[in-house]
């Protein structure tokens, strides 16, 4: 497991609404409100733990695609192994 967490403060707020679509998904409606669709994110296809606002918790697979899609929109990251994390 790892836990990634990233910085969107230095993205626009477009580009930051472009991130969270990409990786939660979003609720599409069209035709005045008479089609709903559910867009699935990155994050809905594999299992992980939302942690605050910007810290994830993924499978080892995953960890991969979600920095490369962080990194590609711009944001900074920073990967911790959950493995080495001391408990308390």
């Amino acid at each position: 497991m790892k836990i990634v967490c990233y910085s969107i403060k230095n993205l626009k707020p477009v580009e930051r609404t472009k991130l969270q679509r990409v990786l939660y998904g979003f609720k599409d409606i069209s035709n005045n409100g008479k089609y709903t669709y559910k867009r699935h994110g990155l994050l809905n296809k594999s299992n992980h733990k939302k942690v605050y606002f910007t810290g994830v918790v993924v499978k080892d697979d995953a960890a991969n695609s979600l920095i490369d899609i962080l990194r590609k929109h711009g944001a900074r990251v920073h990967v911790l192994n959950a493995h080495t994390l001391k408990k308390n």
